[in-house]
Formats: structure tokens, sequence, C-alpha cells
């Protein structure tokens, strides 16, 4: 068994070298933990994920995920969600989504997910 921390967690996220979110993978596994922060002003952009779920928690800040579906080669924006601390939400395949941070604290979350929707299974629109 391994023990993490999340407020440690958070002192040693990585750039994501796709998008504006800071990240860290926590564990690797068929479906992996991921730490994350998106700093204030930022987002991360519209992209969908053929298969698998994905799964957020919101820890700390106050930000919005936009959901829409592909209508040719545009995205039709279905709902627009304010999301904040203590916030739980799941994205399923195939569904655009777009997280933004239009506050002036960082946005704090973790999310599970297969470990290849932040490589191959990554489509941004």
């Amino acid at each position: 068994m391994e023990l993490f921390n999340t407020k440690e967690l958070l002192k040693h996220l990585n750039q994501d070298e796709k998008s504006d979110i800071q990240i860290q993978k926590v564990t690797n596994g068929v479906i992996s933990l991921f730490i994350a922060e998106l700093k204030a002003g930022k987002t991360l952009a519209a992209h969908y994920h053929n298969e698998g779920d994905e799964i957020y928690q919101i820890l700390a800040g106050k930000g919005n995920i936009e959901i829409g579906e592909l209508s040719g080669d545009e995205v039709k924006w279905i709902n627009d969600y304010t999301v904040s601390s203590g916030d739980i939400f799941e994205i399923k395949p195939k569904i655009v989504h777009r997280l933004s941070n239009n506050s002036d604290e960082a946005l704090q979350l973790i999310f599970f997910t297969p470990s290849n929707h932040l490589n191959e299974d990554r489509i941004f629109i």
C-alpha cells in the first residue's frame, strides 16, 4: 500500500504538455488517479475521449465545466455548470468537455480516469 497526501502532491505538479493544466499522476492502473490544478484565468481546452469514464472531485476553488457533443467539425454546447469545492461529476466517453477557471484562485481537483486519457485518447477540438 502507498499513502499519499493531496496537499503535498499539489506542491509537485507538472505542466501538461498539451494544455494549461498542471497535473501529477498518483496511481498507475487500468483506472488511474490524478491530481491537478488549473490556475486562475486558465482553461483546459475542449476535448473528448473515445473510451472510459472520468470522475472528478473539486478540492478547492471554483470553475465552469461545459459539456457538449460533436456535430460535424463543430461542438454543440449543451450544458454549462459552475463547480466548486466538494463537487463531484462524471464525464462519459465521447462527451466534449471544457473546464475553465474564471476566478482569482487556483482550481484544484482530483480525477479518476484511464491512463490513456492524457495521451492517445485525448482528442482536442
